[in-house]
């Protein structure tokens, strides 16, 4: 055959099928290649990362991963026959504590980073600061955010930063450390529509604060404080009920912390007695919900704890027994537990995901009259919404006058203080139903004047949406959804 000649149809099919031979021998190898890659690298790593998860969560030291590792090694002995890979393939995850911390922080840069790029694609959204020390006294910034997520067309609720504060905490101090977050992460201004703050001095001082420096590179920004925070505000005690508040804080803390030894025999003496409860709360300022818990806890185990206190037979314990003998005192107490377990489930219906504020709106408004309701049932003394009054009095009329002025200035404080979501409240019925709204209702006024729209555009748009076919056809799905 000539060096010219073409290929015959046979010699064709036998090259085609070499090197289809040769190429599934490659990919065979690749495949055989990546098996082994996966086996010896990425699994382990994988491995060591879920481990790294399992610590975080339940926030473990990372000092705990070996000893993990031989809990899995003893496991593997005792359960597998076949046993040597097994063993083999454990001791081959790499779980040493500094490793360990390596990839936390290398994964906590890597959703850092993806945050904030999702973030700098969001049209717009809003902020919450929170400033506070930790458990070991230092200070820091807490920064959240909540916006919509383009990509996954979802709200989204974050942790942005948490900023250590070295300086002094002043307004300028805390502008510049937010300032030069944002610097950093390229993150605008321009996009934030509102910010919530713990209304700290140095946070909403009129002249140097933190939020009036923050208005100064964007006067649109909308500023409110925390709700939770304020509601909290409202139901501080004062006068009488906060010395009985004090007596009860001592006299736990009495119990509690007077002495290991003391403290030891007060749980043997309630496990003795059978008692609903193995021990008293401790209270803390910080956790909003402690006082109406530590009340809750010590009143289901009030009678254990007064033996208590006669058979410890000290100067301290005596007084502390009278305290508690004093019907007067008692009735106090009552009082304060059933009206702390209210404010209680309302701080706890304002947390929470997915919360909108027309929710925690409705939330506050419902609880502003209940406690009309409140103060009529004690001025009755029904005591219907009391059921701890009424389970203690011993006299037909006892003296309500402190109740109902602790009622009567804590509905004066939520007014005083929500008057601003007071205002906001008048647009819930838009947020929950727009479809029902008039263009011209008072609802649209109040949204100009709060956000600063135009009212004739608005208008324009309200008409545009309720007479859109394809948003009508899903305004019976969550209002954060639609």
């Amino acid at each position: 055959m000539s060096l010219n000649a073409r290929p015959s149809g046979a010699q064709k099919r036998k090259a085609k099928n070499i090197r289809l031979a040769e190429t599934n021998k490659l990919r065979g190898s690749l495949d055989k290649f990546c098996k082994i890659s996966k086996t010896t690298q990425y699994v382990n790593t994988e491995a060591a990362l879920r481990v790294c998860w399992t610590l975080n969560k339940h926030q473990k030291p990372f000092t705990y991963s070996e000893i993990i590792k031989e809990c899995m090694l003893e496991v593997a002995t005792a359960l597998f026959e076949e046993k040597k890979d097994i063993i083999n393939a454990i001791q081959n995850i790499p779980l040493s504590a500094r490793s360990n911390t390596k990839r936390t922080e290398l994964l906590a840069d890597d959703n850092k980073n993806n945050l904030i790029h999702i973030l700098q694609m969001a049209p717009c959204y809003a902020i919450a600061i929170d400033e506070s020390c930790d458990i070991v006294d230092s200070e820091q910034m807490s920064i959240f955010v909540r916006f919509l997520d383009v990509e996954s067309k979802v709200f989204r609720d974050e942790l942005l930063a948490l900023l250590p504060l070295k300086c002094k905490i002043r307004g300028e101090d805390l502008f510049k450390t937010f300032d030069d977050f944002m610097t950093k992460s390229n993150i605008s201004y321009d996009k934030i529509v509102s910010i919530s703050t713990d209304g700290a001095p140095a946070i909403i001082g009129k002249e140097k604060g933190f939020v009036k420096r923050i208005k100064d590179k964007n006067a649109e920004i909308l500023s409110y404080q925390c709700i939770i925070h304020q509601t909290s505000l409202c139901s501080k005690l004062s006068t009488t009920l906060k010395e009985i508040m004090d007596i009860m804080i001592k006299l736990i803390n009495f119990l509690r912390f007077r002495s290991a030894l003391q403290h030891r025999q007060l749980k043997d003496f309630l496990f003795e007695c059978d008692s609903v409860y193995s021990d008293l709360l401790q209270h803390n300022n910080i956790r909003w919900l402690s006082k109406g818990k530590v009340i809750e806890r010590f009143w289901s185990i009030k009678e254990e704890v007064i033996t208590f206190l006669v058979n410890l037979d000290s100067q301290e314990s005596k007084q502390y027994h009278k305290f508690l003998t004093n019907e007067s005192n008692m009735l106090s107490v009552t009082f304060l537990k059933d009206i702390l377990t209210y404010l209680n489930v309302l701080n706890t219906e304002l947390q929470g995901h997915n919360k909108l504020i027309c929710d925690l709106i409705s939330s506050v408004s419902a609880f502003r009259r209940k406690l009309k309701i409140f103060e009529e049932d004690i001025k009755n003394q029904d005591f219907i919404h009391f059921a701890t009054i009424l389970e203690y009095k011993k006299n037909s009329d006892i003296d309500c006058s402190m109740f109902l002025s602790f009622l009567s200035d804590l509905g004066e404080e939520f007014g005083k203080r929500l008057k601003d979501f007071a205002e906001i409240g008048k647009l819930s019925q838009f947020l929950k139903n727009p479809f029902e709204v008039s263009p011209t209702g008072e609802w649209i006024d109040v949204a100009t004047k709060l956000f600063r729209l135009p009212k004739s555009s608005l208008q324009m748009e309200i008409i545009d949406l309720q007479e859109d076919i394809s948003l009508q056809m899903n305004k019976t799905s969550s209002t954060e959804d639609f």
